[in-house]
């Protein structure tokens, strides 16, 4: 049996899974939370193994959500996961916040429709990504004010809305294109993350744990 742990902390939640190769859960712990990834991550960590009843040494791989998402969450779960990878001798995976949630949406989207998965920037714009009902990307990731989200879209006329930040699209995307809120995706989970996982476990230098960012960081320099 192969196993990977896969770690979330891109955007306000923090949640930890094992999964193995036939796509079952062995555990899982997930929590809401604005701050305070680091000191929850290790505790989770060792009671999924817990639940799982196994040891870090048997886990194939990590994977982790490398963006877009919160700067400082971003850094915890690729820290974390890094180190654990290092320490145990096995690959570190990196997987985009946009392919977890869409993964976590595909089974709610109807015949024909787009994806548009926003994230929250915790400032006017969000990151956006669109897919197709397969899973292909229809749209480069970018960040952007709402309102210029439907210019984006282009010719879409049917558009799912995934993400923490789709609600704050649902009133200008439903102006211009037929819109549906998918209120249970929001927020990403670690189990689709160890889940995809699997698919580059054979050529992890496709997908190296760096973080995506779509914009820097609001930092202001100290004065000379």
């Amino acid at each position: 049996m192969t196993v990977i742990l896969g770690i979330d902390t891109a955007t306000h939640g923090c949640s930890v899974a094992l999964v193995d190769d036939h796509g079952r859960c062995l555990g899982a712990r997930a929590a809401e939370m604005a701050r305070g990834q680091s000191e929850a991550l290790a505790p989770m960590m060792q009671a999924v193994l817990d639940e799982a009843g196994i040891d870090f040494s048997t886990v194939a791989a990590v994977a982790v959500t490398r963006g877009p998402g919160a700067f400082t969450g971003l850094r915890i779960g690729l820290a974390a996961a890094r180190a654990s990878a290092l320490a145990a001798a096995i690959p570190c995976l990196g997987i985009t916040t946009f392919d977890v949630l869409m993964r976590q949406a595909k089974p709610f989207v109807p015949n024909g429709a787009a994806t548009l998965i926003a994230i929250e920037t915790k400032r006017e714009d969000v990151y956006v990504q669109v897919f197709d009902q397969n899973g292909q990307v229809l749209r480069d990731a970018a960040a952007m004010l709402p309102n210029a989200v439907p210019a984006w879209l282009g010719a879409l006329d049917q558009v799912c809305l995934a993400g923490d930040a789709a609600p704050r699209l649902a009133a200008p995307m439903c102006m211009h294109v037929d819109a549906k809120l998918l209120a249970a995706t929001t927020l990403p989970n670690a189990e689709s993350v160890a889940a995809l996982g699997f698919h580059v476990l054979g050529a992890p230098e496709t997908a190296l744990p760096d973080p995506i960012y779509l914009r820097a960081p609001d930092v202001t320099m100290p004065s000379a």
